[in-house]
Formats: C-alpha cells, structure tokens, sequence
C-alpha cells in the first residue's frame, strides 16, 4: 500500500473558496448569473458551476444582453473600464475579485501616486495583472531578472500574488545591490501568503516522496508554479486535474506519494485521489 502525505495546506484558498460560494448561492436563488471568463482556473471546478447554471462570457468580444442578468467579477479581477462598462449594462454585480489582488491594487495606485515608478514581477498576460495594467496604465511587468527594467532613479516593486517568491527575492536583492543609483526604493512582498506556504510544502513533500502529485488546472499560474518547483526536486512529479488523470504505472516502484493542490482546486477533487490511490499497490 502506498503511503501517502497529503499538504497541509490543501484546497481552495480562502479567495476561491468566497467566488465559488457567491456564485453558488446566486444559481441556486434562480439568478441568471454570468461571470467574466473563467470564475477561476480549473477547468473540473468551472464544468460543475456551469452545469449548475453559470454562464461566461469575453469581456473583449460581443456581449449577451445583461440587462436581466447578474454579472459576476471573477477572482482575477477585470480591467476598471470594463467593470464601469458592466455596470451600465447588466441588472446587478457582484465583485468576487479575490482581496488580496484588490489590497495589491491599491498599494500600486498609492506608489503611482507618490511618483514612483511602478514595477511587477509577474506575466503580462495573466488576468490579474491586466487588471492591475488598468489601475495603473504605465505599470512595468517583467517575469524574469533578465527583463527587469526602469528608467527613473525612485521605483516600487510589487509582485503578482501568484509569482514564485525565489524569483521575488533574486529580483529585489539585484535591485539592493544596485541602491546607488536609486534615490528612492519601495520593495513590498505582494505574494499571496497562501500561495508561498504551499510552495515551502511542496518543497518537502516533492524530496520526502518517490512520487509527487499536484493537483489543478493547468490554466492555473500558482498550480502550474508548484509543479515546476517539485518536477525540478523529484522528476517523478506529475500534473493532474482529476482521477482520471491518475496513471497506475506511475506507482509500480514507489512506495510513498506527496500531494499538493493550486489554489483552485476543491477538497472533493483531492479526497477523490487520495481514495483511488488508496486501491494502488505497490
């Protein structure tokens, strides 16, 4: 039988778990709900909300009428015209975007606002930092210490909740070294502490373990950070969404098997693979 240690720190995270809840309790009061894109990135997680009645739409593309419709904002945020531009077409909204991504909002604005140049450690193309693009236009985005770059002598930096805090920490001890030709720095340690824990477990279940599962959507940026940290400790690492994924051949010489999840992934989905390894023998 095999043994198997399951993360602490498992399931929705509180985020999540609050626009799963919003939107559940919305389709079953009857409300026509539909949300902006993808509530959130697991594609199991969106299938069972959309069979409950929740529809998306592209907030870039042609519209359905809203007028008798609840919008929902997913928890990535949407970008601020667009929200002003829902709320003049739909019947009711309702903001689910996570807290922690709304208190990162702020915190850049108010930089904007003192004159510093506002720097993101994040990718430029993920939902939370368009958002963040339109709450300040002239945000810097990089991903990478190679393509960090500023032009002015008083920078802030910030980092996309989800955004693995090695590469945080290698980006803002470069920009220490370098303080001589900074007047003014602002450094702020914008990684969702969720998300930083399960990296920390992941860690240690990946090099404790012959086997290392991480559990959720591959859309999803923190699953897919989490998997390329473990797959880079224990080769034998693997991406799954849901039981069906589970290949019994991964198994055959392991004798334990680690498991974490992104932050989009429900309980059920993990309590689902934990039971079905449960039957593997080793």
């Amino acid at each position: 039988m095999l043994r198997i240690k399951v993360a602490k720190d498992i399931g929705f995270c509180f985020g999540v778990d609050k626009a799963v809840e919003i939107a559940k309790k919305l389709l079953e009061k009857g409300e026509n709900v539909y949300v902006t894109g993808e509530l959130i990135h697991n594609e199991e997680e969106m299938k069972k909300l959309n069979q409950l009645g929740l529809k998306t739409f592209d907030v870039t593309s042609k519209w359905p009428d809203l007028s008798q419709a609840t919008v929902l904002i997913r928890a990535h945020g949407v970008p601020v015209d667009q929200l002003e531009k829902i709320k003049a077409h739909a019947k009711k909204v309702v903001d689910a975007t996570c807290p922690v991504v709304l208190s990162l909002s702020e915190s850049i604005l108010d930089a904007k606002k003192q004159g510093f140049e506002v720097l993101l450690y994040g990718h430029d193309k993920h939902d939370e930092v368009v958002f963040l693009k339109s709450v300040v236009n002239d945000l810097k985005v990089f991903d990478s210490l190679e393509s960090l770059r500023y032009s002015t002598k008083k920078i802030a930096l910030f980092s996309q909740t989800t955004m693995d805090a090695d590469g945080f920490k290698e980006i803002s001890k470069a920009i220490v070294e370098n303080i001589e030709d900074l007047s003014s720095v602002m450094i702020k340690n914008s990684i969702c502490n969720v998300t930083y824990q399960r990296e920390r477990e992941v860690k240690v279940l990946a090099s404790e373990n012959d086997v290392c599962l991480v559990i959720g959507g591959s859309k999803s940026s923190n699953t897919r950070k989490l998997f390329n940290i473990a797959k880079s400790i224990n080769y034998k690492t693997y991406l799954v969404l849901n039981v069906a994924d589970l290949k019994p051949e991964w198994f055959d010489a392991a004798e334990s098997v680690g498991i974490c999840s992104g932050t989009s992934t429900s309980m059920g989905i993990v309590d689902e693979i934990v039971e079905r390894l449960r039957t593997f023998k080793n």
